[in-house]
């Protein structure tokens, strides 16, 4: 018969293989995602209209009711279409900029934060995309989670990279969700995202490098 003690020393030297892979993913869990990652980001073979153009999104669309004139060819001719007159046309891509907006640190970029952007319908921070358009809150960067972002993050809590895509209705300037989505894993952002809400029914949504 085997010393109890030597006996206990020697299953505590040699845990359980499932009880090491717990370990081992909390472990994980609690560091993120380490490897170096890019600037930007972009939606793979994003073309406007990919997202926020399907019929489940015409609410995005400016109406007659409105209250809003713009794109206006000449005096008196409004032409109702998407975005907003003057407003960037987004080409799907997300960057990262830790100086305008240190608050989710290096794992966050959005399509706000491109490089040059600035205030004013024309400057990067009036984005028209699909049927719709988003604007930065204030022009303040600070403010990036008050009213609508295209973003991708990395939320630590859940172990999982989101990409999240939000539209400013017109008028009451409510924040809608058109795309979500989730991927586990991976030290950055590449990779397929599948659907988790919003009003585009589209399934899937994949990253890569910009």
């Amino acid at each position: 018969m085997s010393d109890p003690v030597e006996h206990h020393h020697r299953k505590r030297r040699h845990p359980h293989d499932a009880a090491a892979d717990f370990l081992r993913q909390q472990f994980a869990q609690s560091v993120g995602p380490v490897t170096p990652t890019a600037n930007a980001y972009r939606i793979a073979g994003y073309t406007d209209g990919l997202v926020g153009a399907s019929p489940e999104c015409s609410v995005l669309k400016p109406h007659f009711d409105s209250g809003l004139r713009f794109d206006m060819p000449s005096p008196g001719g409004p032409l109702w279409g998407p975005g907003v007159s003057g407003g960037v046309r987004w080409d799907g891509t997300f960057y990262r900029d830790t100086a305008r907006y240190p608050t989710s640190g290096a794992l966050f970029w959005s399509a706000y934060l491109k490089p040059g952007t600035a205030p004013g319908a024309g400057g990067g921070y009036w984005i028209n995309f699909g049927s719709g358009w988003c604007h930065l809150v204030n022009d303040d960067p600070a403010q990036m989670l008050s009213g609508a972002a295209p973003r991708i993050y990395y939320d630590g809590a859940a172990a999982q990279w989101k990409l999240v895509v939000e539209a400013t209705m017109f008028v009451t300037n409510e924040t809608v969700v058109v795309w979500s989505g989730l991927k586990s894993g991976g030290d950055d952002p590449v990779g397929i995202y599948t659907r988790t809400a919003g009003l585009d029914p589209l399934a899937t949504l994949t990253l890569e490098p910009a």
